[in-house]
């Protein structure tokens, strides 16, 4: 993901013309349209959307650059590993016996989706997302991708580690040194086969990069996260989408259950704290913009009647069925405690383009009515990680795809019972 100091590189390529290549100019270097993308010349199409890219000034520092938690980090969100660790080896060892269950037993067309995604980080991770969408859609913006005229979706969530919609603090680079534990296939060799090919022969020269949290995982949520806000009426299936990106790790065999379920808790945390950010909110409405503009004038409808006469990636309700499942792989519930869901302060925002008639805390309860069960591995119920933990339990593809009726005097209910 795209630290801050890659901003006065990129301020100085595009101060420098690049991205504002007229017709018949030289083409642009392939290492600039290598990492930076969105900078690379449109085709045009007359009565098409006009692209406009980001300015110099767009790539500069934002607030949201550091996470909004203790140290500008997002260890605070998935501390509950220490303990797992210390005090829970049955959870551990469930945590290693599901990779193996799952790497061992992926049929062809999953080891090859899981291929693909795994050689999605550093680039066209769009591309490789842009099945949820749908089967027509989806070739339309992979269509719109390879004319390059989506500069300003590039150079936020599609320029591999140089998306500025991520950063540092969002890349669990930091977390990962901080917890330090080993992946499955150095862990257990003899038990996980190694997926090679499709791009991926150096996937498994991995020995020095910790395990926990997933960094692909939290990369593919943040942007699914965020697409979803921009784009509601596909937001079960990008939310799902991303969750496919996460298992498609333990595939692999480079990542344990409770690694994917970090990296959804650090992507989702990360995507709020974007969204709640007013400068990179309004950076991230222009992607959602251009994507809605290019796809209805490429289908000549609107992007509801677009999506409601494609082939879905998955239906609606199989699509929260599925994002729900993987939220825990199937680990083992640690209690059942009927506590309350903590919803985190940054959340309710997530669901405004969802529900805009409803306030922050209407969609607090939202949140609340939705969240997953109590007691689940990560499940942080500690007064000091409670906020921060809270994101274990936010089912997104549930809240955005609730039915909610608001009465007399603020009475809410949520898919028909009381929130």
């Amino acid at each position: 993901m795209a630290c801050a100091s890659i901003a006065p590189a990129l301020t100085v390529a595009l101060a420098a013309g690049v991205g504002v290549v007229p017709a018949g100019a030289a083409p642009v270097p392939d290492m600039v349209g290598e990492y930076l993308p969105a900078t690379l010349p449109p085709v045009q199409h007359p009565g098409a959307p006009v692209p406009k890219p980001l300015s110099p000034a767009d790539y500069g520092w934002y607030i949201s650059d550091l996470s909004s938690y203790n140290g500008g980090i997002y260890y605070d969100v998935v501390s509950g590993f220490d303990d797992l660790r210390a005090h829970h080896p049955e959870v551990m060892k469930e945590n290693l016996d599901t990779v193996v269950e799952v790497n061992n037993n992926a049929d062809a067309e999953t080891v090859r989706r899981a291929q693909v995604d795994a050689a999605a980080d550093d680039g066209d991770l769009m591309t490789a997302l842009s099945d949820a969408f749908g089967s027509t859609l989806g070739g339309e913006l992979r269509t719109a991708l390879r004319e390059n005229r989506l500069p300003v979706t590039r150079a936020l969530m599609d320029s591999g580690y140089l998306s500025r919609a991520g950063g540092l603090a969002s890349s669990t680079l930091i977390e990962k040194q901080i917890f330090g534990y080993d992946r499955p296939f150095i862990v257990a060799p003899d038990r996980i086969t190694k997926h090679t090919g499709g791009g991926n022969e150096d996937l498994y020269d991995l020995e020095d990069s910790p395990s926990f949290p997933s960094g692909h995982t939290n990369q593919a949520v943040w942007t699914t996260t965020l697409l979803a806000v921009l784009l509601p009426e596909l937001a079960p299936q990008l939310l799902a989408r991303g969750a496919e990106a996460g298992y498609n790790r333990m595939v692999m065999g480079v990542h344990y259950p409770l690694d994917v379920a970090g990296g959804r808790m650090t992507g989702q945390a990360a995507a709020a704290d974007r969204w709640n950010d007013p400068r990179m909110r309004e950076v991230l409405t222009r992607a959602g913009d251009e994507i809605r503009a290019e796809l209805e004038w490429r289908t000549g409808t609107s992007l509801a009647d677009a999506v409601a006469a494609d082939t879905p990636y998955r239906t609606t309700a199989a699509a929260v069925e599925e994002y729900t499942e993987r939220m825990t792989h199937g680990l083992t519930r640690m209690d059942d405690a009927d506590r309350a869901a903590v919803v985190p302060q940054g959340a309710p925002e997530l669901l405004v383009t969802a529900f805009p008639h409803l306030d922050w805390g209407q969609r607090a309860r939202v949140l609340a009515a939705t969240a997953l069960p109590a007691g689940y591995p990560l499940d942080d119920p500690s007064r000091s990680g409670r906020e921060a933990g809270g994101w274990q339990r936010i089912n997104l593809a549930a809240a955005f795809t609730a039915d909610v009726e608001v009465g007399q005097g603020g009475a809410m209910t949520v898919n028909g019972r009381p929130a």
